[in-house]
């Protein structure tokens, strides 16, 4: 890998993390995401149904609240 791979991969990650931010704004009640944001995946209708307002799929959420079960046991 070179710079010019290195300069690609960091433009890519910064563009993804600033569509995130822009998609996290977007809240509100007419506004549903059907896609994770944090992966990408097409969130299925029945948790989009179930769960209101829905960001991520199940599989991104379960990790996140692992991360913040053991950040709290440190």
């Amino acid at each position: 890998m070179d710079a010019v791979d290195d300069a690609q991969r960091l433009a890519e990650q910064d563009l993804e993390r600033g569509l995130k931010t822009n998609r996290a704004l977007f809240v509100g009640e007419n506004v549903g995401f059907y896609h994770c944001l944090e992966c990408g995946t097409e969130i299925p209708k029945a948790r989009r149904q179930a769960v209101h307002r829905c960001k991520y799929c199940v599989d991104c959420k379960e990790l996140q609240e692992q991360l913040q079960q053991h950040s709290r046991k440190r």
